[in-house]
């Protein structure tokens, strides 16, 4: 019998629904509360980018000094070599224990679940309520929008669920 009724809930389009129904202002908190945490995972994964892009420009800095002041080119060549190496080095490993492509935007992605897990777990959010209020109201999954706006990610909420 319940499951009869679940089953029509589901059925009945969401302007069927009635305007008071708890669960649709459940449903925006959450979605508000989602809104900040992407919000807030946005600004770290952000942060911690430009922390990489300050230490490659550092690094690059580093070498042209030791180059033109303190030795030559003779000498910093196989630093450089190596250095630069190092980097192809690190990218083949990501690529090994990641099973993904060494992109830009795939290390944003995965920084951003990282950050945005760790902040449901910080702040307390509920994501199966989240998820089953989504389900059961019918309501589009475009709490990810702004974020795509934002960061240009595309995002699903189970990637957020499930650990890669």
């Amino acid at each position: 019998m319940l499951q009869v009724v679940y089953l029509i809930r589901r059925a009945v389009p969401l302007a069927l629904t009635p305007e008071d129904d708890p669960a649709r202002e459940e449903l925006k908190i959450l979605q508000g509360k989602k809104e900040e945490i992407d919000v807030l995972a946005n600004k770290q994964v952000r942060r911690i980018l430009y922390s990489g892009l300050c230490l490659a420009l550092l690094q690059v800095g580093l070498f042209f000094r030791l180059t033109f002041w303190e030795f030559s080119w003779d000498v910093m060549e196989p630093i450089a070599f190596f250095g630069t190496t190092g980097s192809i080095v690190i990218g083949y490993a990501y690529f090994l224990i990641t099973a993904r492509d060494p992109t830009y935007q795939d290390l944003m992605k995965r920084l951003f679940l990282s950050r945005q897990r760790k902040l449901f777990k910080k702040l307390n959010f509920d994501v199966e309520r989240y998820k089953e209020l989504q389900l059961k109201l019918k309501s589009p999954p475009d709490a990810t929008a702004s974020i795509k706006k934002r960061a240009g990610m595309e995002l699903e909420l189970d990637d957020a669920i499930h650990k890669q």
